[in-house]
């Protein structure tokens, strides 16, 4: 059985990135993934600009407390004129310097009567003014291909005059949940049924990706109904995610299924806890992810092991998210014989001066069909046979989920 750093290379490397793009207005980029290099244009600044409100000036005109006339207003957005000798120009923040002028003075350090404007400190060349191009400059690189576009990144292309941008298509999802015991929430169910809760977290969580559910259905356990739902959803989708008939019982039927539709395995179950009987394959060139029927199970896993591969298939130059260290207390030092994540609540203050880690609880409900714990949860600690015998304050991986899923 692969270890989980394997399945994860291999989740995140099933699929090449979608080909297709399309163009937004920029307003409307944000969550995108950036479809091509975009290169400067211009400089940023356009010019040289006014950092402060107060007077551009001549630095040789300031000799022993002169009083400069005062020549002209500029704003921000007025063309100003050429400074001749001796005057000043009052310029406000954002305003293109003039030709002639060398330097700004700000308000509060100068002094204006009807005579002119004098200066309580002596000038510096190039004070207080921001130099055409100090930002970026023409023909560097704004933002790269695979970017994922957020407010900062639409700032810097506003920046550039661009109105328009290059996007990846939005990846499509097929969700295909299965088994005799779950019924749909609004209809009756007996007690020896169980609510649907993977489809409707799945929806969410593809969404919170950035993708679209293009499909959700449901199945009974039987295989050849599966085969047919998997080669039909195959043809319309990016990516199937199935839950449920993963593992290896007599009615878990996706493996069998997805080879009778002419697929194949990639992975078959992974050294990991909750999600052991996670199953990825491919059929009709896509990728087919069977998550474990139980909901916890299935939210790790794909929260640990499918983001990846969204992210590879929505053009993302960074599939992985950086893993952060944090102190946890192991209750009983109770630990599996394979890496096991546990759900943590927020991670808090260690109350050590000297250490960079936080400090989180784990969660008492660790079960693979937990729910009640999901929604408090902030991230996964990864614990494994090494950390055995260890109960207080140990260091730890910490995947964070604000991170994973976004």
């Amino acid at each position: 059985m692969l270890s989980f750093d394997e399945a994860q290379a291999i989740f995140a490397n099933a699929a090449e990135p979608v080909r297709e793009t399309e163009t937004l207005w920029l307003g409307l980029a944000t969550g995108r993934v950036l479809a091509s290099d975009l290169v400067a244009v211009t400089d940023t600044p356009s010019a040289d600009r006014s950092a402060m409100d107060g007077y551009a000036v001549r630095c040789e005109d300031w000799q022993g407390g002169a009083c400069l006339p005062v020549q002209q207003v500029v704003y921000a957005g007025t063309r100003p004129q050429a400074l001749r000798p001796a005057p000043a120009i009052r310029i406000y923040t954002g305003a293109v310097i003039p030709a002639g002028a060398d330097a700004v003075v700000a308000q509060e350090d100068a002094e204006e009567n009807f005579r002119g404007v004098t200066c309580n400190r002596t000038p510096l060349v190039g004070q207080h003014i921001r130099r055409q191009g100090e930002d970026v400059r023409r023909g560097e690189m704004l933002l790269p291909a695979g970017t994922l576009i957020e407010a900062g990144h639409i700032a810097a292309l506003a920046s550039q005059g661009l109105v328009h941008v290059p996007v990846c298509r939005l990846v499509e999802i097929a969700i295909l949940t299965s088994g005799d015991e779950v019924a749909a929430n609004d209809e009756p169910h007996d007690v020896y049924q169980v609510h649907d809760v993977n489809g409707p977290m799945l929806e969410s969580l593809v969404q919170s990706m950035g993708a679209v559910v293009r499909c959700h259905r449901h199945v009974r356990d039987d295989e050849r109904v599966l085969h047919h739902a998997l080669r039909e959803l195959a043809g319309h989708a990016d990516l199937v995610l199935v839950t449920g008939g993963a593992s290896v019982g007599q009615r878990d039927l996706v493996a069998a299924a997805l080879a009778s539709a002419g697929g194949e395995l990639l992975c078959r179950g992974v050294n990991m806890r909750p999600g052991k009987p996670v199953t990825i394959g491919r059929l009709r060139g896509k990728p087919v992810v069977c998550l474990p029927g139980n909901p916890a199970a299935a939210y790790t896993t794909f929260a640990l092991l499918v983001t990846p591969l969204l992210r590879r298939l929505q053009g993302r130059t960074r599939l992985f998210p950086p893993v952060s260290r944090v102190r946890a207390a192991l209750a009983g030092g109770r630990v599996p014989p394979c890496d096991a994540f546990w759900r943590v609540g927020e991670v808090g203050y260690s109350g050590d001066p000297g250490s960079q880690e936080g400090l989180v609880h784990v969660a008492a409900q660790q079960g693979a069909a937990a729910v009640s714990a999901l929604g408090q949860a902030s991230g996964f600690v990864r614990v494994g046979p090494q950390n055995a015998g260890q109960l207080h304050h140990v260091s730890l991986p910490y995947y964070d989920l604000h991170r994973w899923l976004g």
